[in-house]
Parts: structure tokens; sequence; C-alpha cells
């Protein structure tokens, strides 16, 4: 007999039993483990085969994601990896699990002296204190931009790569006048801004932004405070 046929035959056979004895479980939560131990509990060893028949038929999770590119240099090679668990069916416990790991080739993003964060942007710490516009000037002449803080995965991966260094660094975005709109040369015009309590206070000076990484916040500044700064590659 085809085994999916006799699924539907036992399972309809049990359907009131699994109604009235789930405990509530959502019939879209009810997986092959549910079936195991609900046979468990009930002592029904027919409910406990067909969970370790469906758990035969689907044995792994989906892929965890790709781990980031080891290679971290453009033009180079390296291997990423993955993950999932699966059924150890050489096991005779019924909720026995291995981890799979499996490996891909990758090419590096980043130029040299970047590194790859976590979510994939190419950044690279400047530690030597430059004004607003020299460092500007200074990331564009390595062909990169001063980082625009623009999304909320960009802001967790600053913040790690700050994390422990107590700075305040340079980023990008200036104004014309205190009341002006921000302007951002590259990247989204409408960045993910966290200001710093009292934040910004539109001094009259105070047309760029600075990134604090001892509570990574922002705050309005001068642009003529020497800062360290992070460049971004695209």
């Amino acid at each position: 007999m085809n085994i999916l046929i006799f699924f539907y035959i036992v399972v309809s056979g049990v359907s009131c039993g699994l109604i009235t004895e789930s405990n509530g479980t959502a019939g879209e939560d009810i997986n092959a483990l549910t079936l195991v131990d609900l046979g468990k509990e009930t002592r029904k060893p027919l409910l406990t085969l067909i969970g370790l028949a469906l758990k035969n038929l689907h044995p792994c999770e989906v892929w965890s994601p790709w781990t980031p590119c080891d290679a971290n240099v453009r033009g180079y090679y390296g291997t990423r990896t993955r993950t999932r668990q699966c059924v150890d069916k050489s096991s005779s416990e019924i909720n026995t699990y291995k981890n799979e790991t499996d490996i891909g080739l990758c090419e590096g993003k980043c130029p040299p002296g970047s590194n790859i964060t976590t979510h994939g942007f190419c950044l690279k710490l400047h530690l030597n204190k430059l004004y607003h516009n020299s460092a500007e000037a200074f990331c564009e002449s390595e062909g990169s931009y001063l980082i625009n803080i623009d999304s909320a995965e960009k802001h967790e991966d600053v913040k790690n790569m700050l994390s422990g260094f107590g700075l305040s660094i340079h980023i990008d975005g200036r104004r014309a006048t205190s009341s002006s709109p921000w302007v951002y040369k590259y990247g989204s015009q409408q960045p993910f801004v966290t200001w710093a309590s009292g934040e910004p206070d539109n001094g009259s000076s105070e047309l760029c932004l600075i990134f604090y990484a001892v509570d990574n916040t922002w705050y309005d500044v001068s642009g003529t405070s020497s800062r360290p700064f992070v460049c971004e590659s695209i």
C-alpha cells in the first residue's frame, strides 16, 4: 500500500483522538515531534510510529544563513559555511539530532585593509584624527566613502567594530545651517538615526555628524574637531 494512503487511513482513524487529546495544540503547529510526544503521553504506539515515520521523511531542518565569506579582499576566494540539524538515524533515542555543515566557495568582497562585517559591509577604521572635510576626502582618495549609518544592520556592525574603543567618529551627514535638513554624500538620505538625549541641539556651527561609541548615538557637532573616522567601500 502506498505510504501516503496508509498515513491518510491511519490519521483519519485517530483524528478524533487527536482532537480530544492534543491539549489545544493548533493544527498548524502539529509536527512529527508533536505526534511522537502525544503517542507517548496517551500510550498510543501508533501515533509514535506515525511521528517517527514523518521524521524519517523530513529528517533535516532548513539550512541556517551563510556565514560571511572569510576572504576579505576583493578578487580573492575563500569559504563560507552554513549548518542545519538532522535526525540522527543511527541513534536509538527518539529526539536525537546531529549537526551538518555545508561549505561553499565565495569571492572576497572588500578591498585591501577593509573588513567585511557580519551583515556584509566593507568597513575600515582610521584612528588618525582629521577634520570632517579631511576625513571625507581621505575616504574618497581610497575609493570609498565616509560611512553613512543608514540602517539598523550597519549600526549594529559599527557598534560591534568600535566596542571597547570609546571613540567618537566622523560619519557622513552635514547641513548648510542649523535648521537645514541633513544631506548625505552616499547611501540613503533617510538614515537610521538614534540621537543622544538632547540631540541635535542645533548650535549655529554644529553642521556635521558624529557617532559616539560609548552610548552608540548621534551628535551634531562642528566639523572642525579632529576625530577618527570609518570609511565604507561599495
